[in-house]
């Protein structure tokens, strides 16, 4: 059997953005068909840095470490077991409470993701909604100097802006 051992977890300052590694994909976010596969490593909370991905959803799913994660929605906390997903365009930052994560993300360039239906087995199927979280309501009203990081055509590219993107 072959595996990947898994990836380190840094011991310089590392955020969420800064710890991603792609795996493996297919496809051009250009063309809106395909998907990357990344694994992030993370010893530090996005404090003042933000991102959004133009290229595609994400779907976090946390292997090591809890993820709080602010968006322009609101607040999500995930812990392994659980997955969130954050829409294509969605301004978030993501907080390491428990000071390090280790974790899979999968980009979609297709197709938004949905929720799936009961299916087959009825009342008791696959997609109840005590399943499913969202967001708590929140926003920030603060100014500073934060950046911005924005995924547009497979680069990471970054603004200086002077207020939270997630004052909504």
């Amino acid at each position: 059997q072959m595996r990947w051992n898994p990836i380190a977890i840094p011991t310089e300052k590392t955020d969420f953005i800064d710890g991603l590694v792609t795996m493996a994909g297919a496809g051009d976010p250009d063309t809106r068909v395909g998907l990357a596969v990344h694994v992030y490593v993370a010893n530090s909370t996005m404090e003042d840095r933000f991102f959004f991905n133009a290229d595609a959803d994400m779907l976090l799913v946390p292997q090591q470490g809890q993820l709080d994660i602010h968006t322009e929605m609101g607040f999500i906390s995930i812990k392994p077991n659980e997955i969130a997903l954050i829409q294509r365009g969605i301004k978030f930052r993501v907080g390491l409470p428990d000071g390090s994560g280790r974790g899979y993300v999968c980009e979609n360039f297709g197709a938004a993701f949905r929720i799936p239906s009961l299916g087959p087995l009825g009342s008791n199927g696959l997609a109840n909604p005590r399943d499913f979280k969202t967001p708590i309501a929140a926003y920030e009203d603060r100014e500073g100097d934060f950046t911005l990081s924005c995924k547009m055509s497979g680069n990471v590219w970054n603004a200086r802006i002077n207020h939270s993107p997630l004052d909504v």
